[in-house]
């Protein structure tokens, strides 16, 4: 189990540097098409297009601080939350279970969560680098990407807030 984690861990750094290299990219094309839109007038593009690739592109550059303002944004919490600390956040429903090799799977679990949450925080600033060319419909699948991966980078702050949520309402 230790090597599925760190396998999860080795390939977060490689997606961080390949989405470093997308956001470098990014930047650059937006440059590129802020110069020939200035140099072909009006009827060539809007400057939404450049803009929006500038700046999804310096949000990539910066993936660590974006994740976390999202994560400050939403939850209040600063920094990444490690996966084991869902038996912190939960004192009830889960805890029990932090024991032997089922604690171990447990953490193991809510470290895929939050990498499917990191690549979800992703995928949606891909998608609204197309709101320049495709306009309102990725505005929608965007914002939920963007919620559900913040959501799933803080997992076990969130399991908490279910739970206190859910069995504070049977008491």
């Amino acid at each position: 189990m230790f090597e599925l984690i760190g396998i999860i861990k080795s390939f977060e750094s490689l997606l961080r540097g390949i989405f470093y290299v997308v956001g470098l990219i990014l930047v650059v094309q937006s440059l590129r098409n802020a110069a020939r839109r200035s140099e072909l007038g009006p009827q060539f593009s809007s400057w939404l297009s450049p803009l929006a690739g500038f700046v999804i592109g310096l949000l990539l550059l910066a993936l660590p601080s974006a994740i976390s303002l999202l994560s400050e944004s939403l939850f209040g919490i600063s920094g990444q939350i490690s996966p084991s600390s869902i038996f912190q956040y939960d004192n009830d429903f889960i805890y029990q279970l932090n024991t032997g090799n089922v604690g171990e799977l447990i953490e193991l679990v809510v470290m895929i969560i939050q990498f499917l949450g990191f690549i979800a925080i992703v995928r949606s600033l891909l998608l609204f680098n197309q709101i320049g060319t495709q306009g309102s419909r990725v505005v929608g699948p965007g914002i939920t990407f963007l919620i559900a991966g913040t959501l799933s980078v803080n997992f076990p702050l969130f399991w908490g807030l279910l739970v206190d949520v859910f069995l504070g309402l049977s008491d």
